[in-house]
C-alpha cells in the first residue's frame, strides 16, 4: 500500500505503550496456555498479562481468582481482558496493591486506576515505555494519535500529546471530555434494551442517570469544549441521544456505537453527529452474535449502513484493545458484506484525510523509515 500519514482518532495511548511491557495473551487458547505464557515472562516478580479474550479459549470463560491462586500461589498475577473493561487479580496481587474484590474482578474505571498503581509497584520507567510505544505507532504510519482518557498521572509521561480527558482539571488544555456511558459487549456490560442472548436477565450497565449526564455535558459545553461519549449498546445510545439534544457542541462525538437500531441510525444522521468507529472491531462479529443474536446483528458493526445513512464517520483503533494498524483494520472490514462492509480505501481515507480535517489539522508527513512494519 502507498505511504499515508495516519491520525488515529481514538486510542488509549498510555495503555498501548504500557502493554508492550506485558505478556500478550491474545493468542492463548486455554487456561493452561495462559498460565504457561505468563510464567515464561515474569516482570519484577509479577505476572502481568493483557489482551485476553475468553472467546478464544476452549473454556469460553475467564480464569477466576481461585484458579489464579491455585496456579500461581503467593506470586501476584494481573490479567486485563482485551476490551480494557475488565481486570482480574489473584489474592497475592490484591494484597500487594491493597485493592480488594471478592471475585478478584475489577470493572470499568477501576481497570485504569489499577494499571496506574501497577506501574508504580513494578518501578517501571514511564518515559522509556512511552518512547518505545510511540516508535511502534510511527512504524505503522500513525504520526498523530488522540488519547481518549488522559489524566494527571499519565500526562506527565508525554512531551506532547493530543487528548480527551476524564479529569476536569485538564479540560482547559484538552480537546474535550471523555464520558463512559456503558461498558463493552465482551464483558457483557454494554447497556442493551433487550437482554443478552447468552446471559438472560442481563441488560448491561448504564453508568449515569440522564440528569447527572446532562450536568456533566453542560459543564463541559460551558467551557466551550465538546464531549466524546463512549456508548456501545443501544440503551446507552438512547441515553446519549436524549441528553445531547438538550445540550450540543458542534464537535461532540459518539464513540464505538457497535450496536444501533435503525431508528438510532436515522437520529444520528439527522443530527449530523460524528461517530468514531473502530473497523478492527469487525473481528468481534463471530462471537458478538452470541451476545446479541442474529436479529440484532443486522444493525451491529454496521459501518456501511452508517455511511449510507449519511452519518459522519471518524476512525480509531481503540488500541491496545486491538491492533492499531489502520491497514489491518481496513482489510478486516473490507472482507465483510452487506451492512458490515467498509471499503478498504474508505477506511484508509478516514485515517489519512477525514480525521485530520475534522480537527482542521494539517496532515503531517511520515518520518523516513517509519513504515517498516506496516501491513
Amino acid at each position: 500500500m502507498k505511504n499515508r500519514s495516519y491520525l488515529d482518532a481514538h486510542i488509549h495511548l498510555w495503555e498501548y505503550c504500557l502493554f508492550q511491557s506485558f505478556t500478550d495473551l491474545s493468542k492463548a487458547s486455554s487456561f493452561e496456555e495462559v498460565v504457561e505464557m505468563l510464567k515464561s515472562h515474569p516482570l519484577n516478580g509479577w505476572f502481568a498479562g493483557v489482551r485476553l479474550n475468553q472467546e478464544t479459549l476452549v473454556e469460553k470463560t475467564l480464569p477466576d481468582k481461585t484458579f489464579l491462586d491455585k496456579s500461581f500461589g503467593f506470586r501476584p498475577v494481573v490479567i486485563v481482558r482485551t476490551c480494557l473493561h475488565l481486570l482480574i487479580m489473584n489474592t497475592a496481587a490484591m494484597k500487594e496493591l491493597n485493592q480488594y474484590s471478592p471475585t478478584g474482578i475489577f470493572l470499568e474505571s477501576d481497570v485504569f486506576s489499577l494499571l496506574n498503581l501497577l506501574v508504580t509497584k513494578l518501578q517501571l520507567s514511564p518515559r522509556q515505555i512511552v518512547a518505545r510505544g510511540l516508535r511502534e505507532l510511527e512504524n505503522l504510519g500513525i504520526v498523530r494519535a488522540i488519547d481518549m482518557g488522559m489524566d494527571y498521572f499519565k500526562k506527565g509521561f508525554f512531551d506532547k500529546v493530543d487528548y480527551y480527558t476524564t479529569d476536569f482539571r485538564l479540560l482547559d488544555e484538552a480537546l474535550g471530555f471523555k464520558i463512559f456511558l456503558d461498558g463493552g459487549l465482551g464483558a457483557r456490560t454494554a447497556a442493551l434494551t433487550e437482554e443478552y442472548t447468552d446471559d438472560p436477565g442481563n441488560y448491561g450497565v448504564l453508568n449515569y442517570d440522564d440528569q447527572k449526564l446532562l450536568e456533566i455535558i453542560e459543564k463541559v459545553h460551558h467551557k466551550d469544549k465538546p464531549v466524546a461519549v463512549h456508548a456501545i449498546g443501544d440503551r446507552a445510545v438512547d441515553q446519549f441521544l436524549r441528553v445531547i439534544r438538550k445540550s450540543r457542541h458542534p464537535k461532540d462525538r459518539l464513540e464505538h456505537a457497535q450496536y444501533l437500531r435503525l431508528d438510532q441510525l436515522d437520529a444520528l444522521a439527522e443530527l449530523k453527529i460524528p461517530v468514531c468507529i473502530q473497523p478492527i472491531f469487525s473481528k468481534e462479529i463471530p462471537w458478538a452474535v452470541k451476545r446479541l443474536g442474529p436479529e440484532r446483528m443486522k444493525t451491529a458493526y454496521a459501518w456501511n449502513l452508517m455511511l449510507q445513512k449519511g452519518i459522519p464517520l471518524l476512525a480509531g483503533s481503540d488500541a491496545p484493545v486491538d491492533d492499531p494498524n489502520p491497514e489491518v483494520g481496513a482489510r478486516v472490514a473490507d472482507a465483510l458484506e452487506g451492512n458490515q462492509h467498509l471499503d478498504l480505501e474508505k477506511t484508509l481515507e478516514l485515517y489519512s484525510v477525514t480525521n485530520w480535517a475534522f480537527y482542521n489539522w494539517e496532515v503531517e508527513e511520515t518520518s523516513t523509515g517509519s513504515r517498516e512494519r506496516s501491513g
